[in-house]
C-alpha cells in the first residue's frame, strides 16, 4: 500500500495548485476546503498517510473512507484522520466549505501538552457539535491562517499554541470521556499502536509488542483492554484486515495478498478475514467489483 507524506499527497492528488503551497513542508498547514480540494483527482484506492489532518465542515459534505467505513461529514461536523490511518477522500459536493488542518505528529512535542497528548490519539475521529463549540474551533483556526500567512506559511510558538487550543478543544468535545485523562495504560496503548502500524506484517504476536515496551504481554493486555475494549491480539487482527481491504482494491490475487501480509497461508488469511469482517476476501472482491460497476 502507498503511505504518502503531506507533499506526496498534494503532488498526486491536487494537481492545480500554487507552487508555494504545493511546496509548502510545514509541519502546520491550514487552507479552505474550498481552494484546497476543489480539483482533487479522487483516489482510485485507499492510502495510508504519514501526517494527521482534520476536515472541518462549514457547508456541504465530503465523504471520506477511513479505515473500515466511509463516513459522511457534513455542518459543524469535523473528522480526524490521524498518522498511520487508512484514508481517501470518495465524494466531494460543489458547495462545500471549511478548513484542511494538517499538521506532524513531530510538533506536539515541541512544546508541553501536558495531559492530553496520548489522549488525542483514541479521540472520536467523528463529531458532530454544537453552533457554539464549532464557532470556537472557527475562530481559532482564522486565527492560525492569518498568522500563517503572515509569517509566509511558516510555523511559530502563535501557530503552535493555536494547533494546541484547537486539538484540546476538539478532546472537549469527545464523547468518550475516559480519554481525556492521561494515565499509564493511556501511553502504554498508544505506544502499542505505533509499533503496531511498523510492525504488523511481520510481527503478529502480543509476546513481541510487550517486549518492546518492557512489559508484561498481561500487563499490555490489560492496558489496551482497558482503553479500547479491545485486545492488542484483535488490534492486530484488524489492523492486518484492514490493510488486506485496501490491497483487494487493487488487481492483487487473494493469493498475493495473504503473501503481502506474511501469512501461512491463504486459507489461514480468509478465515482471519472472515472472522473479523463476516465474508470472505472474494465476497469481498465481489462487493468491491458490484460497488465500481454501480
Amino acid at each position: 500500500m502507498e503511505v504518502f507524506s503531506n507533499i506526496q499527497y498534494k503532488k498526486l492528488f491536487l494537481p492545480n495548485l500554487s507552487e508555494k503551497i504545493l511546496n509548502n513542508n510545514a509541519v502546520i498547514q491550514l487552507y479552505n476546503l474550498e481552494e484546497f480540494l476543489k480539483d482533487i483527482i479522487m483516489p482510485v484506492a485507499p492510502y495510508r498517510t504519514k501526517f494527521n489532518f482534520i476536515l472541518f465542515v462549514t457547508q456541504g459534505c465530503i465523504k471520506q473512507h477511513l479505515e473500515n467505513e466511509i463516513i459522511e461529514v457534513r455542518q459543524r461536523g469535523f473528522l480526524f484522520i490521524k498518522q498511520g490511518a487508512i484514508t481517501a477522500t470518495v465524494e466531494l459536493s460543489d458547495d462545500i466549505q471549511g478548513y484542511f488542518l494538517a499538521y506532524e505528529s513531530s510538533v506536539l512535542s515541541e512544546q508541553d501538552l501536558p495531559i492530553h497528548k496520548a489522549s488525542i490519539f483514541y479521540m472520536t475521529p467523528h463529531q458532530v457539535t454544537d453552533h457554539l463549540s464549532f464557532d470556537i474551533f472557527l475562530k481559532l483556526l482564522l486565527v492560525l491562517q492569518q498568522e500563517l500567512w503572515l509569517n509566509n506559511m511558516e510555523v511559530n510558538d502563535v501557530c503552535i499554541t493555536v494547533l494546541h487550543a484547537v486539538l484540546i478543544k476538539m478532546l472537549s468535545t469527545d464523547p468518550n470521556e475516559q480519554y481525556k485523562a492521561n494515565t499509564r495504560p493511556l501511553e502504554i496503548s498508544l505506544q502499542f499502536r505505533d509499533l503496531l502500524f511498523k510492525f504488523h506484517i511481520d510481527q503478529k504476536h502480543v509476546l513481541f509488542y510487550a517486549e518492546k515496551l518492557a512489559v508484561t504481554e498481561n500487563y499490555l493486555n490489560k492496558c489496551v483492554k482497558q482503553v479500547t475494549q479491545k485486545t492488542p491480539k484483535q488490534w492486530i487482527n484488524e489492523v492486518d484486515i484492514n490493510y488486506a481491504k485496501s490491497l483487494l482494491h487493487s488487481c492483487k490475487s487473494i493469493s498475493e495478498v495473504a503473501f503481502e501480509l506474511n501469512f501461512q497461508t491463504a486459507s489461514h488469511f480468509t478465515q482471519l478475514f472472515k472472522k473479523v469482517t463476516g465474508m470472505t476476501p472474494r465476497e469481498y472482491k465481489r462487493k468491491i467489483e458490484i460497488s465500481t460497476m454501480a
